[in-house]
């Protein structure tokens, strides 16, 4: 059987988001206020999409391996993400 298996995760659990995240991947994120965030993974056979509070846990995944994004769209049904980065990169915090 040649049959290949790709995972698409739509979260807002922190703990599960970063466990179905590598180092071989990109993390991109666009912050929706204060205390939220949108954070999408995607590496070759792997998308994780978190949309959640701001924890602890979350920026310090964030500051080591997350690029801050202006637009974040997700086609399922094309199996594309799009990011959008116009401004600079911003701080976190």
């Amino acid at each position: 059987m040649n049959s290949k298996f790709q995972l698409f995760l739509d979260t807002v659990e922190p703990e599960l988001f970063r466990k179905a995240t590598s180092d071989l991947g990109n993390a991109f994120y666009h912050k929706t206020s204060d205390e939220t965030v949108e954070i999408v993974y995607f590496s070759g056979s792997r998308v994780a999409r978190y949309n959640g509070p701001v924890t602890d846990d979350i920026v310090k995944f964030l500051k080591v391996c997350g690029w801050e994004v202006d637009c974040i769209e997700l086609d399922e049904l094309s199996g594309t993400v799009r990011i959008v980065q116009k401004s600079g990169v911003k701080n976190l915090e």
